[in-house]
């Protein structure tokens, strides 16, 4: 009968569906030759889906319940926080233009180039954090053509253009806020994914982490000095944050798995005296109970716990850096939801732990 659930179980639910509606006729039971009956309903039951991240934690309450004869607690979805839409966020960046005569004598600048890029059909559909890496790129251009113009006796263009960089200079704090609130790329990262990682992956979080450091180099380069991220590396580092889920799964994790904790509390609440370290009718449970915590949330889910918190600090670092560097407060105070995950997936980690710290005292169990 094990074997035939666990082969159900990995089917899919539209091909379940189908295939009760071809073998049920009018009853929810049918005789599987050589097993008996088996209950339709009570194997799609067992089918219940559990985030993968909670795949350790689950196993683990189902152990416990059942060495405490309780009910298992299925995992109940908690909505999480949603990323601010980018059309409350927009911000208004005004536009700085050189007459049409006055850039096609700045076509031996690299300034020239660039506005020439910028009004091309490309480099209208610039966006985000690459069109805002492009102003600072310009702004630097600019810069060297005024001094090259004025070396060359081109004082009135150089002067026409000196006016026009001092105007672009200051649209660039709210280029640079336009660019956080619109990419498409750094808002993916933000996002909570629909699903959660199965497990703590180092080498992928460290992809993402220096994708983000790259992006972050950018947004936090002053103004007045050329970027020291190139073009090359930036859009590297958007394309890897556009293309990997694993920060918005890392979000969803840490959030499910402080969820399913805060739901199991009533699971070890009287642990103690469920446990029953006294009664001489059951004289099993305690040491039951004992090899399960040690086995399965102490070797298997705690270390799970610990990975999780571990990158959600670290990446934490990276969002204190946003939140500074913007000036939107829907967006910083999602930002200071996101960093929040860790911190109370740490301390509901913790109270956790509790209930079992009071049943190893009262069972005469010595740690470890």
């Amino acid at each position: 009968m094990a074997i035939i659930s666990a082969w159900v179980c990995t089917i899919p639910v539209n091909m379940m569906r189908d295939w009760l509606q071809r073998q049920l006729v009018g009853s929810i039971v049918r005789p599987l030759s050589g097993l008996g009956y088996v209950f339709v309903a009570l194997l799609v039951s067992s089918c219940s889906e559990v985030p993968t991240a909670l795949t350790a934690l689950d196993d683990y309450q189902r152990r416990v319940a059942n060495t405490l004869q309780l009910e298992p607690i299925a995992y109940q979805p908690v909505s999480f926080p949603q990323l601010p839409n980018s059309r409350d966020l927009r911000v208004q960046v005004p536009r700085i233009s050189v007459s049409l005569l006055d850039s096609w004598r700045l076509d031996q600048c690299a300034a020239g180039q660039l506005i020439a890029q910028r009004n091309s059909a490309l480099g209208k559909l610039e966006e985000g954090i690459s069109r805002y890496f492009t102003d600072l790129q310009l702004t630097q251009a600019m810069k060297t053509c005024v001094t090259e113009l004025e070396q060359a006796g081109e004082a009135q263009l150089a002067k026409r253009l000196a006016s026009a960089l001092q105007e672009k200079r200051q649209t660039l704090a709210a280029s640079k806020q336009l660019a956080i609130a619109t990419d498409d790329a750094l808002r993916h990262s933000l996002r909570f994914a629909p699903s959660t990682l199965a497990a703590p992956d180092d080498a992928a979080f460290a992809n993402a982490l220096a994708s983000l450091d790259h992006v972050l180099a950018v947004l936090q380069e002053p103004s007045q000095q050329p970027p020291q991220v190139s073009r090359e590396q930036l859009e590297s580092a958007l394309e890897q944050l556009h293309q990997s889920d694993y920060l918005p799964r890392l979000w969803r994790s840490l959030h499910t798995l402080e969820a399913y904790l805060q739901q199991l509390a009533p699971l070890t609440e009287d642990l103690v005296g469920l446990a029953g370290c006294s009664s001489k009718g059951r004289p099993q449970r305690p040491e039951v109970l004992h090899t399960v915590f040690l086995k399965f949330f102490i070797a298997k889910v705690q270390p799970e716990l610990a990975g999780y918190t571990r990158q959600g600090y670290l990446v934490n670092e990276r969002l204190a850096q946003l939140a500074v560097i913007s000036e939107q407060a829907a967006l910083k105070d999602y930002i200071q939801r996101l960093m929040q995950l860790t911190d109370k997936l740490n301390e509901r980690s913790k109270g956790h732990v509790k209930p079992w710290q009071r049943f190893f005292a009262a069972c005469d169990f010595t740690p470890g």
